[in-house]
């Protein structure tokens, strides 16, 4: 059997636990150590700004091999109390109060000029919502019934597989437990589906797409379908004369209660020499056959609440029968006043981990809300030893989930005194304002301390 094949069948069979959300000031950090290369960074970035959350976090699993979880955007008080009325009498006519938000967000470079921006405004009303800005779109929904119209994309079609933006219009109209649904770009590309949903948390669909290659300009025709349960979902995309369908899958394990709670994580993309036309990969992820990782943990609450992960993540590059194969493990303990860890990373299981990555930490929760930590990454290579530490300390101040500052300085070969990097972060979610900030600031031996990239996210809920 085709090795490949053994691999991706692997894959198929892992499944995982609850992750925690990607930040950019994470991406930053990752950046910062050496984690993550500066392409990646790029793609982790590019997604968090067009609020991709779920395709970021897959993104952390297989580069970052961290864990990872999708959050809801905070709302304004009164719209969740509106919700929720509205969930216990279906049939209630909604509201023509408009609710809605205004967001910008601004990445920075080194100079202090803009690098990229994106702006959005939405207002609810009725059963419509209206988006303005770099996505341009009115949608209408009703019992389970759909109407999009405009910037068309992932969301709106409600696909696995990330797709390119479609100008045109959408429709899905539920018959009980199936549904239909249609799409009609201006380009003439057009898509049918029909879905069932088995019951709350598994469904499966089926979509075929047809129309014309805006860069080989030819046309397709392409059959996708899309599974989802409760132990994640499933998607594999054929375009007519490629070599091989893209596939994704996410799955993850249910939740576990017994003292040792064990869970398992698997993230995969595969696909040949081409893909379907329509669908919007990151670079790195179009440049691998292969590109996934499987993740199993052990939690030990009543034994200081003890945490042991082990992450392989594996990619195979196109054209290539090498395979790159990289190993993390990571065990923390002890008490929030001193919870300490260590995480070791084989950096290519194919050279025998000839090159790791040792980073120990230690943690206190010494008062209400403060949070202090400190760590030490060093390399070690066979033959040649320990290089020099990275090291980090932070300092954290969080009264409330959603809202916190942090400040973290960094000696990034083991002496201020030649060079420095301080991270500050600051997060603020109330009922009318959500406020992210994020910034890099670097100081070398012969210079001042000088800003390095940031990125501010400024949300105003009405």
């Amino acid at each position: 059997m085709d090795p490949k094949l053994t691999i991706l069948a692997s894959l198929l069979l892992l499944v995982a636990a609850p992750r925690a959300a990607v930040t950019e000031a994470q991406v930053f950090d990752w950046w910062d150590a050496g984690v993550i290369t500066p392409e990646q960074a790029q793609e982790f970035l590019d997604l968090l700004e067009e609020g991709n959350a779920e395709e970021a976090c897959l993104l952390a699993e297989v580069y970052a091999q961290e864990s990872c979880e999708e959050k809801q955007a905070p709302r304004k008080k009164a719209a969740a109390k509106k919700d929720r009325h509205q969930g216990s009498r279906k049939n209630r006519r909604p509201p023509l109060t408009p609710t809605g938000y205004a967001l910008t967000k601004i990445r920075l470079d080194s100079a202090g000029h803009v690098e990229s921006h994106r702006e959005e405004l939405r207002i609810d009303f009725y059963r419509y919502t209206l988006l303005l800005g770099t996505q341009e779109l009115l949608s209408y929904r009703n019992a389970g019934s759909e109407a999009h119209f405009g910037d068309i994309s992932t969301k709106e079609l409600h696909s696995h597989i990330p797709l390119d933006t479609l100008w045109g219009t959408a429709l899905l109209y539920p018959f009980g437990n199936f549904h239909l649904a249609a799409l009609l770009d201006s380009s003439s590309v057009t898509q049918s589906r029909a879905g069932y949903a088995f019951d709350k948390h598994t469904s499966a669909s089926i979509a075929y797409w047809h129309g014309t290659s805006t860069v080989e300009r030819h046309h397709f025709h392409s059959v996708a379908l899309q599974t989802s349960s409760g132990i994640g979902k499933a998607s594999a995309w054929y375009q007519a004369k490629q070599s091989s369908p893209l596939i994704k899958i996410e799955l993850r394990s249910p939740v576990s209660r017994q003292p040792v709670a064990l869970g398992w994580r698997t993230t995969a993309y595969y696909h040949g020499d081409s893909v379907p036309a329509l669908a919007r990969l990151s670079t790195t992820i179009l440049k691998s056959r292969l590109w996934g990782s499987q993740t199993v943990s052990a939690t030990a609450k009543d034994w200081l609440n003890s945490r042991l992960e082990a992450n392989m993540r594996i990619i195979n590059p196109l054209h290539s029968d090498s395979i790159s194969a990289r190993a993390k493990a990571s065990l923390q303990s002890g008490p929030a006043w001193a919870r300490a860890g260590v995480t070791s990373t084989c950096l290519e299981l194919g050279e025998n981990c000839r090159e790791s990555d040792w980073k120990p930490s230690l943690q206190s929760s010494f008062a209400d809300h403060w949070t202090a930590g400190s760590s030490a990454r060093a390399r070690y290579t066979r033959g040649e030893g320990f290089s020099t530490p990275r090291l980090e300390f932070s300092l954290r101040y969080q009264d409330a989930p959603g809202n916190y500052a942090k400040i973290a300085i960094v000696a990034p070969d083991g002496f201020a005194t030649r060079a420095l990097q301080l991270r500050n972060e600051a997060r603020f979610n109330g009922d009318f304002l959500a406020l992210s900030i994020a910034a890099t600031f670097r100081r070398n031996v012969s210079g001042s301390l000088h800003p390095s990239r940031g990125n501010v996210t400024a949300k105003l809920l009405f």
